[in-house]
């Protein structure tokens, strides 16, 4: 009835939001990903995408097809490692994904080390916040993430992998005292993350325990990086909260301050995380057993 060069371009296409950057990844040209499309909408007697010069967009027929087909280029692709495996062909495609600050601040460290011992394995790294990421493991588009936040889902398999610590940032030259307490905190002007980052997820949870309401909290701003909230905290824009890791280098600079409440603790973990009915092929094993050993180094 259909091909599976048909759902890959369907997929890529509903993926990218664009023919254009759908043919670069297929290596096809633009008109040949159209025709294919054509021909499946043809095939299944819907339509599948509407398209108009600024934006291509799924129909309600195309978000229901999207999934089905998903799955059946998950089980392809899978077939193909497991066939790969058999005859000691190490080659095939990684997809990670990660929340912010193991994106942007950890994975890089050892990232280029796995691929230098691993040259077959095609890998690639999305970088979202922690729901998005929960999503993507959900839906089975990723092999591996890593979070900021924990979630509770069967279908997930949670590792801790490092500890962090969420810290309080100011302006070197606001007029804050270095400790606060919580009445104060309660009433600052706070720059924070996105309702879905593991950041905010985290920090909420906290302020919960010491027993002061989140949702109190005066947020001036959200912002979708942490790196923006740094900058925007460094003009005296507000009080920030992000890791301590993606702070430190801002820190020792002395372009932050770092500001406590008193009794406040503001620790978390790092997750590893995949979907326990994903296949587990060889790329997945071997970047688990690397980054293990990072861990541990």
């Amino acid at each position: 009835m259909f091909s599976l060069r048909q759902l890959k371009a369907f997929v890529t296409v509903a993926e990218n939001k664009s023919f254009t950057k759908a043919a670069k990844l297929l290596y096809m040209t633009q008109p040949a990903v159209s025709a294919q499309i054509k021909v499946l909408e043809e095939r299944l007697g819907v339509q599948l995408l509407e398209r108009n010069d600024k934006n291509i967009m799924l129909t309600e027929a195309g978000r229901m097809f999207y999934d089905e087909a998903y799955k059946i280029i998950s089980l392809h692709d899978g077939f193909i490692e497991v066939i790969n495996e058999l005859k000691g062909v190490r080659r095939g495609k990684l997809c990670l994904a990660a929340s912010t600050i193991p994106g942007e601040y950890l994975l890089p460290r050892f990232i280029g080390d796995f691929s230098k011992q691993y040259p077959g394995l095609e890998l690639t790294l999305k970088i979202a916040d922690t729901g998005l990421v929960v999503d993507l493991l959900l839906k089975r588009a990723v092999d591996l993430g890593m979070i900021g936040a924990p979630v509770k889902d069967d279908a997930l398999h949670l590792e801790e992998f490092v500890t962090d610590e969420l810290i309080i940032i100011s302006a070197v030259d606001a007029i804050i005292p270095d400790v606060l307490d919580p009445v104060d905190f309660a009433e600052a002007d706070f720059i924070l993350r996105e309702q879905e980052s593991g950041t905010r997820m985290v920090l909420f949870r906290k302020l919960k325990d010491y027993g002061l309401d989140p949702k109190k909290l005066h947020v001036v701003m959200e912002l979708g990086s942490t790196r923006a909230i740094i900058t925007a905290v460094e003009n005296g824009l507000g009080l920030g909260v992000v890791s301590r890791i993606a702070a430190s280098d801002a820190l020792e600079l002395g372009k932050l301050r770092e500001i406590k409440v008193k009794g406040l603790n503001l620790q978390r973990s790092l997750y590893l995380a995949w979907n326990k009915n994903k296949y587990q092929s060889f790329g997945i094993k071997a970047f688990l057993k690397h980054i293990k050993t990072f861990k541990n180094c």
